[in-house]
């Protein structure tokens, strides 16, 4: 069994909402995504999406991209991201998915999830750091926020977290500066010895700001579909 991650696959099948308005690198991505997933994921395989999954606005509206993911082999652990304004309670989409039949899709959201048979993930969605120019005192309300929910989902890893098991947490934004810079979430990674964050929201060439990671004992993985060419990248 593998341990795949990808982020930011930005479905609209129930939206008009086209990707290759953003450049060539969209244009189809859709059909080459699952394409590649095919090609590399397995049913008994396990996929980490770290948020900006669907264009829809409600939960209804996301049913098409979920069926679409739901469709591809594999596990399928899904959380949030900036864009996911369809984004609920995780009892609405847990019953979303059962009233759907939607049986491969699981959701992270201040809980840890385990992987047989010796992992465990949690994550959150993050937010934009300290260090951007365009942070101001409200960020800072929603960056404290953001950290306390990586906390509780930490947290509750920590409960389920089996000797030997290797403890993973997603994040949507990234989770340190563009130059490295620790932040609260680096340090609760590695109060709670995490052992591999992956993260996305940064596309195309930008990706290259974030390879000076923190340093410690955790290690970084941009997960970003565009940034990985639409291909499931193994951890």
């Amino acid at each position: 069994m593998t341990l795949f991650a990808i982020a930011d696959p930005h479905l609209g099948f129930g939206v008009d909402k086209p990707m290759h308005i953003f450049g060539n690198r969209w244009m189809d991505h859709e059909r080459r995504l699952a394409d590649n997933w095919r090609q590399l994921v397995g049913v008994e395989d396990t996929v980490l999406m770290p948020g900006d999954i669907s264009w829809a606005m409600q939960l209804g509206d996301a049913l098409p991209d979920l069926q679409f993911l739901d469709r591809l082999p594999g596990r399928k652990i899904l959380s949030r991201g900036n864009h996911d304004y369809w984004w609920t309670s995780l009892a609405k989409m847990e019953r979303f998915c059962q009233e759907n039949q939607l049986n491969t899709i699981s959701f992270l959201r201040n809980n840890g999830l385990v992987i047989p048979p010796d992992r465990i993930v949690c994550g959150s969605r993050g937010w934009i750091l300290p260090d951007d120019p365009d942070y101001t005192r409200a960020d800072e309300k929603i960056y404290l926020r953001e950290a306390n929910r990586l906390r509780l989902s930490l947290t509750d890893a920590a409960a389920r977290r089996m000797p030997g098991y290797e403890l993973i947490a997603c994040l949507h934004y990234p989770p340190y500066g563009r130059s490295g810079q620790s932040t609260l979430f680096t340090a609760l990674l590695e109060e709670f010895h995490v052992s591999r964050c992956i993260f996305g929201h940064i596309h195309g060439g930008s990706g290259s700001e974030y390879l000076a990671s923190p340093g410690g004992t955790v290690a970084y993985s941009l997960v970003s579909a565009d940034y990985l060419d639409f291909k499931p990248l193994p951890l």
